[in-house]
Formats: structure tokens, sequence, C-alpha cells
């Protein structure tokens, strides 16, 4: 069960339409260089295909629908940004203290949260896994990518403080499987994080029609991810799933994020912008494979997505999405 922060689960206060203001910030770049793990970098960990102008990894064929391109990876960084705003800087909620030894990254994508706890914890070795090798090349002497699929045998040690994952179980093929393999490895004492969007737009002050496109639109991710095997809205269910692998000490933690920039509160009118830039960015990512997956033609793809984006920039509909972390520990 998912409790609100108190201090943050009021309605979010809206803004006079006069004083919205649209903050301008450019989303950080990533270089995609080739990494140092130690697993090498051949050429079929570099191969990738390409579909409806969208790069692809292909690295043991993994199933993941969702690009690696430079527009995938800069939606991926503005996540971080976006999550670093909400949380007032915190990388994590699990109460590791101050000197943990041992953190891992599933599905690192391009390693910033990694990155910035590699730094944070000198202490820490720190490890990132992700089947794409689009992470820095200069990282913390503390940091280690690996390019490898999480959802595979687990070979990346043992007796870590923190297994954390970002927005990965909606993509995964055998969610218990994965929080089974992270209960294994985890030492006595340790935690697990997952951070989730909940996938279902809401809204306090009945402005969100029944026909708003950002309600229809996630209803059609969770149609086509299952078509993947995937669970779009996991991200709400995981109580029972952490318990059953067997932690203990579970807790939610649940924020409100605006979509688009019509809150009072200036942090959340950033926080609101920065979260329909990522949507937009989305929408694209979805209607390449995903739709198509559902039987849909492109043209009807693009006049569905073009009255999205409509919906997502018009500032009276008051929405917002739960982001939900989950953290649990593993008995002494």
């Amino acid at each position: 069960m998912c409790t609100e922060d108190p201090a943050r689960a009021a309605p979010i206060e809206a803004a006079a339409p006069e004083d919205i203001e649209h903050d301008e910030f450019d989303p950080q770049e990533v270089d995609d260089v080739s990494l140092g793990a130690s697993t090498s970098v051949t050429s079929s960990i570099l191969q990738h295909s390409y579909e409806n102008g969208r790069r692809y990894h292909s690295y043991k064929n993994a199933r993941y629908p969702i690009p690696n391109d430079d527009i995938e990876q800069n939606r991926e960084d503005m996540k971080h940004a976006l999550m670093m705003e909400l949380t007032d800087g915190k990388l994590f909620y699990a109460p590791l203290g101050d000197n943990p030894q041992k953190i891992i990254d599933l599905g690192t994508g391009t390693g910033i949260w990694a990155v910035e706890v590699a730094d944070r914890y000198p202490s820490a070795e720190v490890l990132g896994i992700d089947f794409s090798p689009i992470q820095p090349l200069w990282v913390p002497p503390n940091l280690k990518f690996i390019v490898d699929n999480v959802e595979e045998e687990w070979l990346n040690g043992t007796d870590f403080d923190l297994v954390h994952l970002r927005q990965m179980m909606p993509i995964l093929n055998d969610a218990e499987k994965m929080l089974r393999q992270s209960y294994e490895n985890i030492r006595p004492g340790g935690w697990i994080e997952i951070q989730e969007l909940g996938g279902i737009p809401l809204c306090d002050d009945d402005t969100m029609p029944p026909n708003y496109g950002m309600l229809k639109f996630t209803d059609l991710c969770t149609e086509a991810m299952a078509k993947f095997g995937a669970n779009f809205r996991i991200g709400n269910e995981l109580e029972e799933p952490l318990r059953k692998a067997g932690f203990t000490n579970i807790t939610c933690k649940q924020l409100k994020v605006p979509v688009g920039p019509w809150a009072k509160d200036k942090r959340l009118r950033l926080i609101g912008l920065y979260f329909k830039t990522i949507l937009e960015s989305l929408l694209g990512a979805m209607g390449a494979k995903p739709f198509l997956a559902l039987g849909m033609n492109q043209v009807e793809i693009e006049v569905f997505l073009a009255s999205v984006r409509k919906d997502l920039n018009d500032t009276k509909y008051h929405t917002y999405f739960h982001y939900l972390f989950w953290y649990a520990q593993k008995p002494e």
C-alpha cells in the first residue's frame, strides 16, 4: 500500500493562466560511446536495428521495444533531472546509512544515476547493468558498467547493500524472477528500491475530461506493452511481489508529478514542464514499435498522437501522475 508524503498529499494549487511561466532549459546531451566493462564491446553488442526512423539495440535479441537513440537518451537524462527536483536531490529513500559498500543499478540506461551515486558514496563499489552500451566512458573510479541482459542468470556479484531499478519493472518479462534474484544477491539487512511511474493520469479538481488524450494513451500503452509480455502499470502493484520474494519492511512513498507547467508552485511548475517534455518524447517511442503491435497503421498513430499532444499543451487540464518509490529490506 502506497502512502503519500503528508507534505505533498494536498491537491496541487493551479496557477492563474497569465502567471504560468514556461521555464526554459536544455536537456543534457550524452555521448554515445562504448564503455569499459568486463564484457568486451564486440561488434554484436554494438549492433543496432533501425525501424520507423528510430534506433533499437539488438544485443542478444533483447525484447525491449523502446529505442536507445539520442532522443531516448535525452529523455532518460531528463527523467533524472525531474527526479532530482521531485525528491529534493535524493537518489533513493532506502535507509542505507553513510557508508554502503556495494550498489547495483539494474537497467542503468545512460548511467546518470549510477554516476551520481558513485560520486556521492565513494565507499561503495557501484555497478551499472544494461544491454545497450550507451554509458559514458569517463566515470568515477568506483563505478563500472557491464553490458548484459538483467533478466538472464545473475552473474554480477552478491552481497549488495542496494539493488536499484528505475522504471524497469514495466518492461520485464518476469518481474517475480527479477525480485527473487535480487533478494538472493542482497546481503542480509540490505535493500531493494524500485522507482516507478504509476501510469494513470489523475486530477483533483475535475478539470480532466473523460476523453483526455493521456488517459487513452496510457490505456493503449498498457495494451501494447502486454503484447511484449510486460505490465505497463506494475508500479502500482509491487507490495505482494516484494513480499512473495521474501522482503520485509516494505514501504512505498508516493509523490505527485504534474503534467505540464500549470501548478502555482515554481518548483512543481518546473517538474511539470520536465514531465510534459518527457511524455512528448514517449509518444514517439510508443508510436514506433509498441502501437504498431496493436495493428494500428502509421497514419492512425500520428493522428492519435497529435490529439494527445494537443491535450498535453493545454494548461486548463490540471492532471498529474503518481511517482512511486518502493523500498524493502532483506531480513538480517
